[in-house]
């Protein structure tokens, strides 16, 4: 079988971490994320809301690493007009890199979050470590962003799949019963729990939840969609990237549930850090290094993002960017609440996001007819 017709894996797990290293960040690591909006509804609701991503996820990335890969665009920015239209292509690609710009004032204050709470360091200390790490990589280029995320995605979601299965293993309740007070937290003000459209509704914050994520990711999508050589590795690699990221979902949200009352009971900000600490005493260090590695790769993800918006790849005025934008990130990052940021950032890019994802769907379906072929890429011959 040739190249252009056979599955590449490696590019299939490469784009499938860096996938989900690009959104497992203090949010989601820390718990945070992943509780106010999966499990805070109570009922069925944790087992039913993490599937509906997964579909989204998937029918998204085949459209992105598809065009990725057939139309090259010079600058992946080009994407928003691909899909919107020239007028409103330019107004969400400024909007969307503005919003991930403050979006990424959730990671480095997730960072300082869980410094403190496993240390006792000053918020300011695990803010400008992460700051300086993710803009050093990210001023590295493209291709080394990546190869770090895309392996740092695999430890990730391995390392919370230890820790889900484990959990699950011992604990002496089912996840049924761990969430029995979840409504009461919320009422008590324990747990914030998301909100869309002006309401509390599960499946419509699920949906404002999925826009988020795919708002966030649309430029580096389309760029990670370059390296695929086939429409077999299109879909090869949106399913392992949304496997991935459910995976994730699934393991921290679980795991929470099933120690839900220790988590209420001693407050903590970061949630999973102190379901790990309880369940799993000795890894509450390599956990810690997890999350901090988790807002790593969002960070720089995030500032790549931005960052290519104003300038070519490893350009100086990349870097520059750069390098501001971390700078303020661990500055006003250090000094607001990771939960308050979760809860008032996120639903604004959520409905950017859902434009976004049905401009997708029409585009994709107006130009089946007219889609570009995949490239052809030197390789040899393999059976």
């Amino acid at each position: 079988m040739s190249n252009q017709q056979r599955i590449d894996w490696k590019t299939v797990f490469k784009i499938g971490g860096a996938y989900a290293a690009y959104h497992i960040g203090a949010g989601f690591a820390s718990g945070q994320e992943t509780m106010q909006y999966f499990g805070t509804f109570g009922g069925i609701y944790p087992l039913v809301l993490p599937l509906i991503i997964f579909a989204v996820v998937v029918i998204y990335s085949i459209s992105n690493y598809r065009v990725g890969a057939t139309e090259q665009f010079e600058d992946p920015n080009m994407a928003f007009e691909y899909y919107c239209g020239a007028t409103l292509g330019k107004i969400l690609n400024i909007f969307t890199n503005f919003t991930i710009a403050l979006t990424s004032l959730v990671m480095f204050a997730g960072a300082g979050a869980t410094v403190n709470q496993y240390i006792g360091a000053p918020i300011w200390v695990g803010a400008v470590l992460i700051g300086v790490i993710s803009a050093f990589v990210v001023c590295l280029g493209l291709e080394k962003v990546t190869n770090v995320l895309g392996g740092c995605g695999v430890l990730i979601i391995a390392l919370m799949a230890l820790v889900g299965i484990y959990s699950f293993i011992t604990a002496d309740v089912s996840i049924m019963e761990g969430q029995q007070r979840i409504l009461e937290y919320v009422e008590q003000g324990i747990f914030l729990q998301a909100q869309a459209f002006g309401g509390h509704n599960p499946i419509l914050t699920t949906i404002s939840f999925a826009g988020l994520g795919l708002g966030l990711i649309l430029t580096f999508n389309v760029s990670l969609g370059k390296s695929c050589t086939n429409m077999k590795t299109c879909v090869a690699s949106s399913i392992c990237a949304a496997a991935f990221y459910v995976i994730g979902i699934c393991t921290v949200l679980f795991t929470m549930l099933l120690n839900l009352d220790y988590i209420a009971e001693i407050g903590a900000k970061v949630p999973m850090l102190a379901a790990v600490a309880k369940v799993i005493p000795f890894l509450e260090l390599p956990y810690t290094i997890i999350v901090l590695i988790g807002v790593f790769t969002t960070i720089a993800g995030y500032l790549w993002t931005v960052g290519r918006r104003c300038g070519e790849d490893k350009s100086l005025r990349q870097r520059v960017v750069v390098i501001v934008l971390a700078a303020i990130g661990t500055t006003v990052g250090s000094m607001i609440p990771l939960d308050r940021l979760v809860n008032i950032l996120f639903p604004i890019m959520g409905y950017i996001g859902i434009v976004i994802f049905v401009l997708v769907v029409i585009t994709e379906v107006k130009m089946k007819a007219s889609r570009k072929p995949f490239p052809e890429k030197a390789g040899k011959e393999t059976d």
